[in-house]
């Protein structure tokens, strides 16, 4: 009877490490996705190829300033005209510059930009140009016929605050046949 106390004893005992265990993993877990890193779900397909309706994307919340920000990041970010939504869309234009959008062409400064990445031919929808200001980045979709981004968006909306971006893709962590580096 001692032995089988005994043995009781260390199974709790044990038990109660490993919860202890589980909940410090959990615990660093939550800190680790509240600071370092943020996990988003993407609903629509704004941003296809690349990223599909229903894929889950772990960001980085590190170096989210201008000095570290490149055109064709992919980034999160709250636009100004819709506090406390998220949206996530490629950084085309940068402070600074003028952005022209014409004959399904993006240029910045005057030169073209790169439309690997663009699902399809970008149709003629949505030409104009737009002057990039001082502290703000000019967004667009990689599927740019089904895409409401900068060109869209009314007045001053079309240029996003540097210190709304939220985050910068990582890669897609879901569904595991899209497990694939992105940023």
């Amino acid at each position: 009877m001692k032995k089988v106390k005994k043995f009781v004893n260390k199974v709790l005992e044990n038990v109660w490490i490993l919860l202890l265990g589980y909940a410090a993993i959990a615990l660093i877990a939550i800190l680790l996705f509240h600071t370092v890193l943020s996990i988003s779900y993407i609903p629509s397909g704004s941003m296809e190829n690349t990223l599909m309706p229903g894929d889950v994307v772990v960001s980085s919340c590190f170096h989210l300033d201008e000095e570290h920000i490149e055109r064709y990041d992919i980034l999160i970010f709250e636009p100004s005209f819709q506090k406390d939504a998220l949206y996530i869309k490629r950084v085309i234009g940068l402070p600074g510059e003028t952005i022209e959008v014409k004959d399904g062409k993006v240029f910045a400064d005057g030169a073209e930009l790169d439309a690997s990445f663009v699902n399809g031919t970008q149709n003629c929808n949505a030409d104009g140009v737009w002057k990039v200001p001082d502290g703000c980045l000019f967004f667009l979709g990689d599927n740019r016929n089904n895409s409401a981004d900068s060109r869209y968006w009314e007045g001053d909306a079309a240029f996003v605050p540097i210190g709304n971006v939220k985050g910068q893709a990582q890669m897609v962590l879901l569904p595991f046949s899209r497990l694939q580096r992105i940023g």
